[in-house]
């Protein structure tokens, strides 16, 4: 199915119809997914290769703050790749208190992993820290990542807080190498993967406003606890692991729980979404690595050509430095 074009996660579904459900398939979407991905990298030509490397070693003759990691296997298949500029460098050191890291996205035919890490200026606008493209979804690997990123920007200044999906790989990877800094999952993802989880639920509204309330809209612990207690009790979710599973990670995510944490309204990296989209949409016509890289590289400069111009604009008191209240 893969030669196909048959995304990963329609192929693992295939598998589970065919099988009598997933608890038949004998392994779970994740490394379904994850091993599709390599099949795919090692079909990368040796020319793609050599033509990215030749890509990003210009790029570095072009801006001498350009940095960037990249790792081959077997075969002198990409494995992993990481990149900054210099204005990404700036960006992070005036404003790392807020990173939002974004793997959601399955880019070019080799279905290599797009990792955006973006952040907060102080007009609320959303900047872009790196990117990366990643052949897997493995501590090791995300280890790699965050520890070539604190070469590029400096190992004494790490982020103040971190969002990322509830991928556990990504948390483990976090808790390693950024141990003092704040993890939070992104409300955004839960609420899309709650969708996916709720069933026959997802038409009732009372149930949807019952569970957004422990999300983002209860004010103290009891009554945060009393509120999931009572939507656990009524539709019958004691044995739904997905909940079970959601409400042990309450500290990473409701705002009841971490009432010092999440106090400002937060804007939702679109930017990064609308990019990603965008790009989707020409894949076919533009297929590899430095395409992409080329065209990413284009929407920065756009990005920072508004950045500048906003920088114009008066504001009516000091940019914050920090971002308090978060319903990433």
């Amino acid at each position: 199915m893969t030669q196909v074009m048959v995304p990963p996660s329609v192929q693992y579904r295939v598998a589970a119809v065919t099988s009598g459900g997933e608890e038949f398939v004998g392994h779970t979407k994740r490394d379904h997914i994850n091993f599709v991905n390599r099949l795919k990298m090692h079909a990368i030509e040796g020319g793609d290769a050599s033509t990215l490397v030749n890509f990003l070693n210009k790029r570095q003759t072009e801006d001498p703050g350009f940095f960037y990691r990249i790792e081959f296997g077997e075969g002198g298949r990409l494995c992993h790749l990481f990149w900054r500029d210099s204005m990404m460098k700036e960006d992070y050191l005036l404003y790392h208190d807020v990173v939002i890291f974004d793997t959601t996205y399955r880019t070019n035919r080799y279905s290599l992993i797009c990792g955006a890490l973006v952040g907060i200026n102080n007009h609320r606008s959303n900047i872009m820290f790196r990117c990366a493209f990643l052949s897997d979804e493995k501590t090791e690997i995300f280890e790699w990542l965050f520890n070539a990123f604190n070469e590029s920007m400096g190992e004494d200044v790490i982020p103040t807080s971190i969002f990322t999906d509830q991928d556990l790989a990504m948390t483990n990877a976090i808790e390693m190498v950024y141990p003092s800094s704040k993890h939070r999952l992104c409300q955004w993802h839960i609420h899309q993967n709650a969708i996916s989880h709720f069933g026959s639920l997802k038409h009732d509204r009372t149930f949807q406003q019952a569970f957004n309330k422990c999300v983002n809209g209860c004010y103290s612990e009891a009554e945060f606890e009393d509120t999931w207690g009572t939507m656990v009790e009524e539709y019958g979710l004691h044995n739904n692991m997905w909940f079970q599973r959601l409400y042990g990670l309450k500290e990473k995510w409701c705002t009841a729980l971490n009432i010092n944490f999440f106090q400002r309204e937060y804007y939702h990296p679109n930017g990064v979404r609308v990019l990603i989209t965008h790009w989707s949409s020409k894949r076919q016509r533009q297929p590899h690595s430095p395409s992409f890289i080329i065209y990413l590289k284009r929407w920065l400069r756009g990005g920072g050509l508004k950045r500048n111009a906003m920088n114009l604009i008066p504001l009516d008191r000091d940019p914050p430095r920090s971002i308090q209240w978060l319903t990433y």
